[in-house]
């Protein structure tokens, strides 16, 4: 019987939904096919190796896993480590010098699709349709250059715009300005998870869609699915707490816009050189489809658009964990 390794937590700011995505794996997890092995990440750095989730509340220092020691305590390793470090290649680049397999993406793609700006810049070179963006990097512009950049998307885009920090995940630091005096607070928000900030021009009317894609060389891509989000926009508190946002699967579209969006998935996912599994996201605006953003390694909660998706497709929740790892 195999030992698979399904490793949460983490040194990002989703450590507390990588947890809640672990549970649900936990619950749905098919142990007469094979065995289960919990590695925690700590916010210390540090692996453990739990028997139940509910020990990172007491973790001892005899549960400690070195990294040497994974490859004598598991073959395959599942990934929910979402956000920084655990699903930007970080992690992946550690279990690929142990060289154990893991699910999803790979180191180069991991990273590529947590970066927003390199994203969006490599979807711009292959002629992939995106909303109109200017980039910030704090790290490397001066102050004029970064004042040049900002006059020029105040002539450029139209309010509201939104202010993405360029690595970070589940709408963490996003503001949404609908005022120009709002920006600078906007940008200085997103700075406290990345230097790199992502402008992006809104759109009023907008759709939010969303696609799984499931496979390595032959892709399984679901019909879209859509999210209500009323007036507001899905932020993490929509996202994981409030509860409002409600999912259409399959969402609403004309069969032109369903074929069109399913191209673009498959087609972003081979050029980001995506594996295993990923959610690809669109804007719709009336005929208009924009390419949004691709999540390397999406949220399996109970109300996460991923799993809904594939469960539409015709996958049960444990069939659908257990070919995320024959992917692996």
């Amino acid at each position: 019987m195999r030992k698979i390794a399904l490793f949460f937590g983490g040194l990002s700011n989703e450590a507390e939904v990588s947890i809640t995505s672990a549970q649900n794996i936990v619950n749905n997890f098919d142990y007469k096919r094979q065995q289960l092995v919990l590695i925690y990440w700590h916010n210390d750095g540090c692996f453990y190796k739990l028997s139940k989730i509910e020990q990172i509340k007491t973790l001892k220092n005899k549960q400690r896993l070195e990294i040497s020691a994974f490859k004598r305590n598991f073959e395959i390793a599942l990934l929910m480590t979402h956000g920084r470090y655990g699903e930007d290649g970080a992690l992946q680049g550690i279990l690929e010098s142990q060289r154990i397999p893991y699910s999803g993406c790979g180191v180069l793609s991991s990273a590529l699709c947590m970066d927003k700006a390199v994203f969006k810049v490599l979807m711009d070179g292959q002629g992939i349709p995106q909303v109109p963006y200017f980039l910030l990097d704090l790290k490397r512009e001066s102050v004029k250059e970064r004042n040049v950049t900002i006059t020029k998307l105040k002539h450029n885009l139209a309010l509201p715009v939104f202010v993405k920090p360029a690595n970070s995940g589940s709408s963490v630091g996003i503001t949404k300005v609908e005022n120009w005096t709002k920006l600078n607070a906007a940008i200085k928000l997103a700075t406290q998870h990345d230097s790199k900030i992502l402008i992006e021009q809104g759109v009023k009317k907008v759709r939010e869609i969303e696609v799984a894609v499931l496979g390595n060389d032959i892709l399984n891509i679901s019909m879209p699915g859509e999210l209500d989000l009323g007036q507001g926009f899905y932020d993490y508190a929509e996202k994981y707490k409030n509860g409002r946002t409600q999912m259409l699967i399959p969402a609403p579209l004309s069969k032109q816009q369903i074929e069109k969006i399913r191209a673009l998935a498959g087609q972003a996912y081979r050029l980001a050189d995506c594996r295993g599994f990923a959610r690809v996201d669109f804007f719709v605006d009336g005929k208009k489809i924009y390419l949004n953003e691709i999540n390397s390694l999406p949220g399996f909660t109970d109300i996460s658009m991923y799993p809904q998706l594939m469960i539409n497709s015709g996958y049960t929740y444990t069939g659908l964990i257990n070919k995320l790892i024959d992917l692996a």
